[in-house]
């Protein structure tokens, strides 16, 4: 079983709701192929600039460090994407690469735990796409052009392509907030709003909590 982050867990049989398809739901969850490894779907739409995507899960305890490895496969200046959970997310102007990983890196523990963060990285041009994208449920997301390149680095971490690979949240899960097994850890309003301040991205923050 892939290693989740601290405030995901699994519900027993017992926890979940009574829905007409339950009994399907837990045989199907019991034959999850929820390990390490990535699914690669590569992209025949001429009129996408990207070559291929891919949908990675690791060990949460390595998340932050393939993270860096792939944004190594980026130009030197990026847009970073970032935002809440079901909200609309944030698309910054074009900074420094290094610069947006120090930043991000201060939040790394609330990045790659908190349920409510998605975060990444994005370079856009007319015939050119490269994205990085961490999702809520912390499963990585990869759009780009070298394959080659790409499949080294997934060998380098021991992920192994498969494509009947499975994501945590095509199951049902249970989510807690990260302060509440991590005392001292920022709300993810607070990262937001950190972010927001260093990007220079201007928009309501009434709400952001402060540590």
């Amino acid at each position: 079983m892939l290693e989740l982050p601290l405030t995901v867990r699994i519900p027993t049989d017992q926890e979940l709701d009574y829905r007409p398809d339950l009994d399907e739901i837990l045989m199907k969850r019991r034959r999850a192929n929820i390990r390490e490894g990535y699914k690669l779907v590569m992209n025949d739409n001429p009129r996408l600039p990207y070559r291929f995507q891919a949908t990675i899960n690791i060990d949460n305890s390595s998340l932050w460090e393939l993270f860096l490895e792939l944004a190594e496969t980026l130009p030197a200046n990026v847009s970073c994407v970032y935002g809440l959970f079901e909200d609309e997310s944030v698309t910054t102007m074009s900074l420094k690469k290094e610069f947006v990983l120090r930043e991000l890196s201060r939040y790394e523990t609330e990045l790659t735990q908190d349920c409510l963060l998605e975060f990444g990285l994005l370079f856009h041009q007319k015939d050119l796409l490269v994205e990085l994208n961490v999702s809520e449920s912390k499963y990585i997301r990869y759009w780009g052009i070298e394959l080659e390149r790409f499949k080294r680095l997934m060998n380098s971490f021991d992920l192994p392509a498969d494509d009947k690979l499975e994501f945590i949240d095509e199951y049902p899960k249970t989510v807690l907030p990260l302060r509440e097994v991590l005392p001292g850890s920022k709300a993810p309003e607070t990262v937001v709003y950190y972010l927001d301040d260093a990007f220079r991205v201007d928009r309501n923050a009434s709400n952001a909590l402060f540590d």
